[in-house]
């Protein structure tokens, strides 16, 4: 298979998640969000990392935010929200720190991937955007879960990604911040 055809096929499945994902979801998210005076995002493996550039951008926009597991991490607290990526919605690691951070009274919203989880049933909000789990392989598929020909949980991955990327544009429009204030708090230490 040649790259343009892979692309094309990638690109394809990540509008079509993207598509289904709810309105309200995504309204209620962004009042979460907004509402929190401090936001700690978390996941595991390639989705900590769709996470962390999802922190670093809304940190450019004035928003509180930090990287659960990282050193300068303020202690959480009811104010605050601490946002969790999990397609499965079952990584042990984020059902723990989820659950610390209900103990704490901090707000849990969860992007996954899963209709049903551990995860979700300890998150106050969710969003789902349908793609591949590792429930594909590891568990059994769950009839709701698209087909993707792409490995493992790419797709979500790459939809997380561009989701977190759109959020952050309503975020910015909501907020009215231009994006010369935006490179104002970007790193110079490059």
């Amino acid at each position: 298979m040649d790259f343009q055809t892979l692309q094309n096929q990638v690109c394809q499945e990540i509008t079509s998640a993207l598509s289904k994902v709810k309105d309200e979801e995504i309204n209620e998210f962004i009042d979460v969000l907004l509402s929190a005076e401090k936001v700690f995002v978390m996941g595991v493996g390639r989705v900590m990392l769709m996470m962390q550039s999802f922190a670093k951008r809304i940190k450019h926009m004035g928003i509180d935010s930090y990287v659960v597991g990282e050193t300068v991490i303020p202690a959480i607290s009811n104010k605050d929200v601490l946002l969790a990526g999990s397609g499965s919605g079952e990584t042990i690691t984020s059902v723990t720190v989820a659950q610390l951070a209900k103990k704490q009274g901090a707000k849990v919203a969860l992007i996954t991937a899963a209709k049903d989880s551990t995860l979700k049933k300890i998150a106050d909000i969710s969003v789902r955007i349908p793609s591949t789990t590792k429930r594909r392989l590891m568990m059994s598929k769950t009839p709701d879960e698209p087909a993707s020909a792409q490995p493992m949980t790419n797709l979500f991955e790459q939809a997380l990604l561009i989701f977190g990327d759109c959020i952050s544009m309503i975020l910015q429009k909501k907020l009215n911040i231009s994006e010369k204030e935006m490179w104002k708090a970007h790193a110079n230490l490059e």
